[in-house]
């Protein structure tokens, strides 16, 4: 994770740097240096570890720059979360991810 995936989680989220750095539970020019590196940040690592726990636990998946996905390299995106929607009168769960992204699948 580098300073450009923390910029880019705190944006999708509308988070300003005091958001996150309170959520963190650090100060205002640690996120700054967060933010300002631009690659690996190996002297802040418990730092940096609390802010990904804090966007993480805002709805932001970090995807690792080895991880495989259609675009290739290290991004963010808002998480997804997996919820049933209901279930139906035979007691089969649909999932709204399987609605939209494949065939229905059943389970109960």
């Amino acid at each position: 994770m580098d300073g450009r995936q923390i910029t880019a989680a705190r944006a999708m989220l509308g988070l300003t740097q005091e958001d996150v750095a309170d959520r963190a539970h650090l100060s205002i020019a640690v996120m700054q240096a967060l933010e300002a590196s631009a690659g690996d940040i190996l002297e802040h690592e418990h730092e940096l570890a609390a802010v990904k726990t804090a966007l993480e636990d805002a709805g932001i998946l970090f995807i690792d720059e080895r991880a495989t996905s259609g675009a290739g390299g290290a991004g963010v995106r808002l998480a997804v979360p997996s919820v049933s929607v209901d279930t139906d009168e035979q007691q089969t769960v649909q999932y709204p991810e399987m609605a939209r992204n494949g065939p229905f699948g059943a389970g109960g």
